[in-house]
């Protein structure tokens, strides 16, 4: 069972083994990722030249649960960019879906976005950097 839910930007920093990457390392095999999240994750790897024909298997053998991304979650996209730009910030429609899928698993959110936090969405952020 996932205890976080975790953006694509966590599973890069891992993947590339970037600042931050090592406190994702450890969250991986209780994590969640939403299928929007995952293809982020095969669209950036195979523009760095990665293979990505093992990458989601690999992911889920570290434990990783990949989570669809539902029609729930997509209403809720809406809610969480209107939330963001009330904060000032622009959020990327993949943020927007990796928090709409924490909201609708009732699981803290891992990211790379310090700002996050600010936002009041009724889910935890916890920023991996």
């Amino acid at each position: 069972m996932a205890s976080c839910v975790l953006d694509a930007s966590a599973v890069l920093a891992w993947v590339f083994d970037e600042r931050g990457g090592v406190s994702v390392e450890k969250v991986l095999v209780e994590s969640a990722l939403s299928t929007v999240n995952l293809a982020e994750v095969l669209y950036r790897c195979d523009e760095e030249g990665m293979r990505t024909d093992q990458l989601e298997r690999d992911l889920v053998g570290l434990g990783i649960s990949l989570v669809p991304f539902e029609v729930a979650d997509a209403r809720l996209v809406q809610e969480v960019r209107g939330v963001g730009r009330r904060e000032g910030m622009r959020l990327a429609l993949g943020d927007c879906c990796c928090l709409a899928t924490g909201i609708r698993l009732n699981l803290p959110v891992v990211c790379g976005d310090q700002a996050w936090e600010r936002l009041r969405l009724g889910v935890d952020v916890h920023p991996f950097r």
